[in-house]
């Protein structure tokens, strides 16, 4: 059995799993192959097609160098290539219900790996809560981020995002052609975890967004530290002058400065090329990564935010009570973690130092992977759920502290003194359910209620602006003044403290020190019928 819809390029046949309930569309193209000349371009429409095209396998996925323990967001052995700009649909199979709200998510990888074919992200159980769900690939590392001195004047001053430019694309895709598949282009949720949650906060700022969406979430992320002039450190996001310098060297290391020639070169040497440098410190995140470039992002998110011109819609936030699990740079020792300390928070040293206690080794590494978690994700979500309260527009902040039921063996689990708890991006196997696990899991009664709960809480976001479901507290808006967050977990939800409340504290006024507004101030966006 198989479903046809037709799309503003051509027909797809997906196919229907009637055991779930559920119609699966894959590697539906939603912008030509950046490809050639169109390498290094913002993504133009896709070529039409005359006959119905199939909808049933993954398109490739972007070319790529995932780091060698991320077993547990591995992509599914796909095929990689530059021609990836691919998206994927599930939903319900009642195609006679009313127009149903449509969530777009964007996966996770620091922009440098992942897709959204990953088997995690299988959207059954999203179809069976009544969501049209969407998936997609863009471009990643340098294929997606670069900035270059040709690129520049090719851009007219601006260049760079292109990765950004391909989710936009996709977005307005949704516009224009979700009504056949079920959804409601008018009741648009986009969200994602780490690099994901990212790219919500980004095109929350980003004028060229506008109007393509209605609701965000975001998980265990965000965009919201500095603008600095390297793209070295986690939490920073480049100007477009850096990261021109940045794109320069990186071109000579490919074997040209020149922009012909660059086009010219296969993907495998532009993927090599993208390879941490020997001697690399900070692995992933000494990569390309999303630029302020004056034009998509016309300013840093914090400023933005700040000045309240930001997307106007409502906002879920949060993130998961063990982030360090994702922190790739940390130190091995006391005396280097001690130092490091020392060397970047000056004279609050000891005022971080008590907050993060170490004297052995093993309690150095421990803590400078609850601080680098702190800092890299959990301050992000806490300090973006402030400035969108503070701009008068609901906000809803959740932790979640269950951990999921990962078997040994599935992540980097010999890096933590710890067991792994509720690790980063932890929510993202409640949301999604389990739908693709092969049963070697050890899912419990309370993991699939509590999955359940959420997922439930997550779609009625999506419908109504606000998260409720049956085995949830009443979830008011959060409150700057008298914060909250509500604790998801599997022995009982519920309104709580806000954990870790006087670390956040501190990074606020760490954060505070470190951020510039760029002068001047984004008037407020104006509402744009084309997005």
């Amino acid at each position: 059995m198989a479903a046809v819809v037709e799309t503003t390029y051509g027909a797809v046949r997906g196919e229907i799993d009637s055991g779930e309930g559920v119609r699966i569309f894959r590697g539906i193209p939603y912008a030509a192959p950046p490809i050639g000349d169109l390498r290094w371009r913002p993504p133009e429409p896709p070529a039409a097609w005359a006959s119905v095209r199939d909808a049933s396998e993954f398109g490739p996925i972007a070319i790529q160098n995932p780091p060698a323990d991320t077993s547990l967001f591995a992509d599914g052995g796909q095929r990689q290539s530059e021609d990836c700009l691919y998206l994927n649909v599930w939903a319900p199979l009642d195609t006679d219900a009313p127009a149903r709200p449509v969530m777009v998510w964007f996966h996770l990888g620091a922009y440098q790996f992942g897709s959204g074919s990953s088997p995690l992200f299988d959207g059954r159980r999203w179809a069976q809560e009544g969501v049209v769900l969407v998936t997609l690939n863009h471009r990643l590392s340098r294929t997606g981020f670069l900035a270059h001195p040709e690129l520049t004047d090719e851009g007219a001053g601006t260049a760079g995002n292109y990765g950004l430019h391909d989710q936009i694309a996709a977005l307005r895709w949704v516009r224009d052609n979700i009504t056949g598949f079920g959804g409601d282009p008018r009741c648009v949720t986009i969200c994602g975890v780490s690099s994901g949650a990212s790219s919500v906060a980004l095109l929350m700022a980003a004028p060229a967004a506008r109007g393509l969406f209605h609701r965000a979430i975001a998980e265990s992320g965000g965009a919201f530290g500095p603008v600095a002039a390297t793209t070295g450190v986690g939490d920073a996001w480049q100007d477009l002058a850096s990261a021109v310098d940045s794109g320069r060297a990186w071109s000579s290391a490919a074997g040209t400065a020149r922009l012909d020639e660059l086009r010219r070169m296969n993907a495998q040497a532009l993927r090599a090329a993208s390879l941490p440098r020997p001697g690399a410190t900070t692995g992933i995140f000494d990569a390309a990564r999303p630029i302020i470039d004056g034009t998509l992002l016309t300013a840093a998110p914090h400023t933005v935010f700040a000045a309240g011109a930001q997307a106007p819609v409502p906002l879920l936030v949060g993130s998961a009570v063990d982030e360090d699990l994702a922190v790739f740079n940390y130190p091995r020792d006391l005396a280097t973690f001690r130092s490091q300390a020392k060397a970047e928070h000056f004279a609050s040293s000891a005022a971080f130092l008590d907050l993060y206690p170490a004297e052995t080794d093993e309690q150095a590494v421990a803590a400078g992977l609850r601080s680098a978690g702190h800092r890299l994700f959990t301050w992000q979500n806490w300090r973006w759920a402030n400035l969108h309260h503070g701009a008068g527009h609901p906000v809803y902040y959740y932790r979640f502290a269950q951990p999921p039921p990962v078997p040994p063996g599935h992540y980097h689990e010999q890096i933590l003194p710890r067991p792994l708890g509720a690790f980063h991006g932890a929510s993202l196997f409640s949301t999604f359910g389990g739908a693709a696990d092969p049963g070697h899991w050890n899912w419990t009664s309370s993991d699939v209620r509590l999955g359940a709960t959420v997922r439930s809480a997550w779609a009625y976001f999506a419908r109504h602006g606000r998260p409720d479901a049956a085995d949830l507290p009443a979830w008011p808006e959060f409150d700057s003044a008298h914060p909250s967050a509500m604790i998801l977990r599997a022995d009982g939800c519920g309104l709580d403290d806000i954990p870790e409340h006087t670390q956040l504290a501190y990074w606020d006024q760490f954060y505070d020190r470190r951020l510039t507004t760029p002068p001047p101030a984004p008037a407020p966006l104006r509402e744009n019928a084309r997005g």
